[in-house]
């Protein structure tokens, strides 16, 4: 065995290079706040000391000079950046700055605005956010990250090791709450084939059966991270697939094929696995809500007359049978697969 000790030599090394390099300074900010008609002249005093409790910013307080409007300027480099701020001392005593208004208690909302100002520059003070609090061309961006197709089997795989190749295909720097830890820990397997899959439907469908849920979220820093939570505690979370853009049948033609039929007292596991490749789809199921109501494919005999029908109408028929409703989603590259759940809710 070679000796570790020019490994630990190594370690001290880097550690002492890391120590010594010199931490990239957040922007400055300077405010310069214009006071307007009935501003209490008396309440300067609570706003300069607000703004000595921020690091990293000056501020100066001045009369108006005819029509003013808040503004954010971008004064410094690309290698030392710093914003130079324009606001507004209302009458009510209160801050008005671009995107937001302020009370003289505000101290933590005001630093938030500021982190925005630095980590996202001033689009992102007035950027519209559709969802996850990201903007538009954020999750733009995200969703294209989600939409790689993971290239690996999931199938009996345990659940913990697919999240773990999912995010590491999405290639975002990641979070995963005590509960998540917990729910990994557990060992339980993946029941369904997701090989093929785009890495949001996918990792949000691994995740489904452990009670657990996932979402982008924009941190201090500007950078975007995959969250994984509990299903109770998460605002908002990544759905299991997405709804169809055009009709079903331009969607998956495959599925509205007709042939002629019959199935007599089968259990509904096998009628599925006869049907599924034909339609050529991946079959997800809703596992927590078919474990909530106890239902199971391979328990529940199902019938079809014989008769010319088209695969969706035969699935439809034998899913009711048992309790269950298929529809028809599509992944983050558009990519058509059958979601199957129960139809109590």
């Amino acid at each position: 065995m070679r000796p570790s000790r020019p490994l630990a030599g190594l370690g001290l090394l880097l550690l002492s290079l890391a120590a010594s390099r010199p931490l990239e300074a957040a922007p400055r900010v300077s405010f310069e706040l214009v006071t307007g008609n009935g501003f209490p002249l008396t309440a300067q005093r609570k706003w300069i000391d607000l703004f000595k409790n921020l690091p990293g910013t000056t501020v100066r307080i001045r009369g108006a000079r005819g029509s003013e409007t808040t503004t954010v300027e971008d004064v410094g480099t690309s290698r030392s950046p710093s914003y130079h701020v324009v606001g507004i001392l209302l009458g009510d005593n209160r801050l008005r700055l671009l995107g937001g208004e302020f009370s003289a208690n505000d101290r933590t909302k005001l630093a938030a605005w500021v982190k925005k100002l630095r980590a996202e520059g001033v689009e992102g003070l007035t950027a519209v956010r559709v969802a996850f609090g990201l903007t538009s061309d954020q999750l733009v961006a995200f969703h294209a990250q989600a939409s790689r197709p993971i290239p690996f089997t999931t199938k009996d795989v345990r659940s913990g090791d697919v999240a773990r190749q999912i995010v590491r295909q999405v290639a975002a720097p990641f979070e995963v709450s005590a509960a998540g830890r917990a729910a990994f820990g557990r060992n339980e397997l993946v029941a369904d084939e997701l090989k093929g899959l785009s890495c949001g439907t996918a990792l949000a469908a691994t995740i489904r059966p452990l009670g657990l849920t996932w979402r982008p979220r924009r941190r201090d820093d500007g950078k975007t991270v995959l969250v994984i939570e509990e299903a109770g505690t998460a605002e908002e979370s990544w759905p299991v697939g997405w709804p169809v853009k055009g009709t079903p049948y331009s969607t998956a033609p495959k599925l509205f094929e007709n042939l002629k039929v019959e199935i007599r007292d089968t259990p509904l596991s096998e009628a599925i696995e006869a049907i599924q490749p034909r339609v050529e789809l991946p079959f997800l199921f809703d596992h927590n809500s078919m474990a909530r109501h106890q239902v199971d494919p391979a328990a529940s005999k199902v019938d079809f007359p014989a008769k010319r029908a088209s695969y969706k109408r035969i699935l439809d028929t034998v899913m009711f049978q048992a309790g269950l409703s298929t529809e028809l989603r599509l992944d983050e590259a558009d990519r058509p697969f059958l979601w199957i759940s129960t139809t109590k809710r």
